[in-house]
């Protein structure tokens, strides 16, 4: 390991390099004291800096002074409660280990990154829908057709077809990518088709995806499919109601948008969509202005051909 590094049981490493003299000097500033390493001992549960004053016999106001140098070098934490006098800070231990790495070496390069992630169809955070409308989980239908309410029930979680005429289904799908490596590559996939009474081969219909607020392609289903049952499709579900859909895959590169791996959008880069939030925000949307208000099908791993919800990728470069 030659990067300053902590992993979740608190056990920081600090490489010897010109990035973390800083840091080092911090830790053995604040390490160079009896005082200050009594308080550090003294925290094995958080506690407020009149309780260690009284505890170790140290003046509050030298407390204080260790407690700044021991937040510098990051191994304590503050935060504040009430007190006697308004907010009193609260000191609770950060580090259960340091450790400094003295040989010197050359740091690895750093590899390429990848992250994928899949989210449920029942897992969108806002939704708003008209009728014909409704979901199906893998076991059976969930509450009634036709019933817009139902999309708001908890039982959506369980959703693994779900169909409305217009409107959107909005998911906020978690990401995490290293701060210090760009990314070069996004891409979104799910299956979906259009919707109309029981089945129709050919019933086009306008769908858009957006991500982050900005719209990366609408494109247009030729039909609503069914005929044969779809791969995953459960057998209580009737064989002359919508079956399967198409997998669309959409993928955002630095030079735009590409649709099934054809460049459709050179409008919307990468850039414009990443903003360093721990979440990408998906939107699926039939337009009320859509030229082809055919509706929309949404499968998920147990229903059609596809064994797959939204699945979500991100590639990042060695740079």
């Amino acid at each position: 390991m030659y990067k300053n590094d902590v992993n979740s049981q608190k056990n920081f490493v600090y490489a010897l390099s010109p990035s973390s003299f800083d840091d080092i000097h911090n830790l053995g500033k604040a390490l160079a004291s009896y005082d200050r390493l009594k308080i550090l001992h003294a925290l094995t549960q958080p506690k407020y800096m009149s309780e260690l004053s009284d505890e170790l016999g140290i003046p509050l106001t030298t407390v204080s002074r260790h407690i700044d140098l021991l937040a510098k070098a990051r191994l304590i934490n503050i935060s504040y409660g009430p007190g006697l006098k308004g907010h009193s800070k609260l000191c609770s231990k950060t580090m259960c280990k340091a450790e400094i790495v003295l040989e010197s070496a050359t740091p690895p390069e750093p590899s390429p990154f990848f992250y994928k992630t899949e989210m449920p169809i029942g897992l969108y955070s806002e939704c708003e829908v008209t009728a014909p409308c409704g979901m199906n989980s893998a076991a059976g239908g969930i509450g009634d057709f036709d019933d817009p309410s139902v999309f708001y029930t908890k039982e959506r979680v369980e959703a693994e077809l779900i169909w409305f005429n217009t409107g959107f289904l909005t998911y906020l799908i978690p990401v995490k990518m290293p701060v210090e490596q760009p990314a070069e590559e996004l891409e979104v996939s799910f299956e979906a088709c259009s919707e109309t009474i029981y089945f129709r081969n050919t019933w086009p219909s306008d769908i858009t995806l957006s991500i982050n607020g900005k719209e990366l392609y609408t494109f247009t289903s030729p039909g609503d499919f069914g005929g044969r049952r779809g791969m995953y499709t459960p057998e209580f579900w009737p064989l002359n109601s919508t079956q399967y859909g198409i997998l669309m895959k959409f993928t955002v590169k630095n030079d735009g948008v590409y649709v099934n791996d054809v460049l459709k959008n050179k409008k919307t880069v990468l850039a414009d969509l990443l903003d360093g939030k721990p979440y990408i925000k998906l939107t699926l949307e039939i337009k009320e202005d859509a030229v082809h208000k055919g509706g929309m099908n949404l499968f998920g791993k147990n229903f059609g051909d596809f064994d797959q919800a939204i699945a979500l990728s991100i590639k990042g470069s060695a740079k």
